[in-house]
């Protein structure tokens, strides 16, 4: 992805990949209210971060998980 390396380790990943799959249909489920919304956000997020394999909070804190 355009020189940034990615740092997630393949466990997390599958990790973050499990846990949006229930945190996407929560603003379905439980109605479109403030906290079911910010569930939905952060499980996108989380998708993003375990299909990309690149996290940015981990990359600013200097976090490293990846077996490089």
């Amino acid at each position: 992805m355009l020189g940034v390396s990615k740092n997630i380790s393949k466990p997390e990943r599958c990790a973050r990949a499990i846990v949006s799959l229930f945190l996407i249909p929560s603003a379905f489920i439980y109605g479109y209210e403030l906290f079911p919304l910010f569930q939905s956000f952060v499980g996108l997020a989380l998708i993003y971060n375990a299909l990309s394999g690149i996290c940015w909070i981990s990359r600013l804190f200097g976090v490293k998980t990846c077996e490089r």
